[in-house]
């Protein structure tokens, strides 16, 4: 991988901000913070991106802001003007079938339901895209969907959600210095 690109699905604005929706977008803060990434700065008003180095790597941190459903569109135009090639995205969003505190990788599949991969999967016309899930779930019984994913994390699962975004620098770091298959054959596993 010459550039990696590290890609958080959420929605924009102060109304999102650290809901459970907005994990991916949480997960690039503290790459960012944890590698001294630049502050993020817009590209075409359809994403906030940063650069750096990780592990010695050039790496793009990628927040669309076309809102969840339209995460593809944005990131599409940014790759292509950037050259950034499905095979170096790590995609990481919200999953809601898995237990909060959770995390899977996964190098390609569906969108198993996530309307944001989904997007992501349309635009570039493959499902060979590396994922990071960050668990928010179990839904909480007899909450609508869209107000559980929308809504912000309990005492409990705060906790457990701080202690993920901690893990993640070093989740992006393993990928950077060993791969995909190494990071899911240690992750996939922790916790």
């Amino acid at each position: 991988m010459d550039i990696i690109c590290f890609v958080g699905l959420g929605n924009p604005g102060e109304r999102y901000k650290n809901t459970r929706h907005n994990a991916g977008f949480d997960a690039l803060d503290s790459i960012r913070d944890y590698f001294n990434f630049k502050d993020f700065k817009g590209f075409k008003s359809e994403v906030e991106y940063s650069s750096g180095e990780i592990a010695g790597s050039r790496s793009y941190l990628v927040k669309p802001l076309t809102y969840m459903n339209n995460s593809g569109i944005a990131l599409k135009k940014f790759c292509d003007y950037h050259s950034i090639a499905p095979r170096d995205l790590i995609v990481i969003y919200d999953d809601i079938d898995t237990d909060t505190g959770k995390i899977k990788i996964r190098k390609k599949g569906s969108a198993g339901g996530h309307n944001g991969m989904k997007s992501v999967i349309s635009n570039f016309q493959t499902e060979d895209i590396a994922r990071i899930r960050i668990g928010t779930g179990p839904k909480k019984e007899g909450v609508d969907l869209v107000s559980y994913v929308l809504s912000r994390y309990d005492g409990y699962e705060r906790d457990e959600m701080k202690k993920v975004f901690a893990m993640i620098p070093e989740i992006a770091k393993i990928i950077v210095l060993k791969g995909i298959d190494i990071a899911m054959n240690i992750y996939n596993q922790k916790r």
